[in-house]
């Protein structure tokens, strides 16, 4: 099958990857190369291109004998990986306006009910970073007419960015448009932490488009 590439995410042991099918089934890939389940740098590179959202693989594999999480569900062990031409500008928006989840997926994912990542449209968004722990954090919050994006996990609805596009252009300063014609975000749940999932913005997709910076994904 397909895979349209929604989010890149950086976790302590390398990076996270997720996506839909042509079906709008989310489908979390894990690398039969490397440990556990994130992918290691080089895995991602190809002809000197890091993996991004936007960009489109074939896949084939199986769903886990068993989920390492209960909640991550779209876990997808990859056989299978072949780099297709990646969808222009214009059809990226296309496919999330077609493939946009409502209010029971987003509740689902607040709640870790059997579902760890969600794709839903936002009107607006504010930005902020903060300290904790001795570093940075960039977060969001997200309002709409239609969907609630408090959650029961963190303050006033604020959401930490981990997408690795938007947390640089957030840590660096850089000056990013203050409205959209559309916001899709990509909200899934991180693994647990004292047997909290927290939910974390994971992918941030614009029309305008913004640009990722000259070091990403770092």
């Amino acid at each position: 099958m397909k895979l349209v590439i929604l989010a890149v995410t950086k976790t302590y042991a390398g990076f996270c990857v997720a996506g839909m099918n042509e079906n709008g089934k989310w489908i979390r890939p894990i690398s039969r190369n490397s440990p556990g389940r994130f992918w290691a740098r080089q895995e991602l590179v190809v002809n000197g291109y890091f993996t991004k959202p936007g960009d489109v693989w074939e896949i084939d594999g199986h769903v886990p004998y068993r989920f390492e999480y209960p909640n991550h569900t779209e876990d997808f062990e990859l056989t299978v990986r072949n780099i297709k031409p990646r969808l222009t500008e214009e059809q990226f928006i296309q496919f999330l306006k077609q493939h946009c989840e409502g209010r029971s997926e987003l509740k689902d994912v607040f709640s870790a009910n059997g579902k760890s990542l969600c794709l839903v449209e936002a009107d607006t968004f504010e930005h902020y970073t903060t300290n904790f722990s001795g570093k940075r954090r960039a977060r969001m919050i997200f309002s709409s007419k239609s969907l609630n994006f408090s959650n029961p996990h963190t303050n006033n609805g604020n959401i930490v960015v981990k997408d690795c596009k938007w947390e640089s252009i957030l840590l660096s300063e850089k000056t990013v448009p203050s409205k959209y014609d559309k916001i899709y975000v990509c909200i899934g749940l991180a693994t647990p932490i004292n047997n909290v999932e927290f939910p974390q913005v994971i992918g941030l997709h614009t029309m305008p488009y913004v640009s990722e910076l000259q070091t990403y994904p770092d």
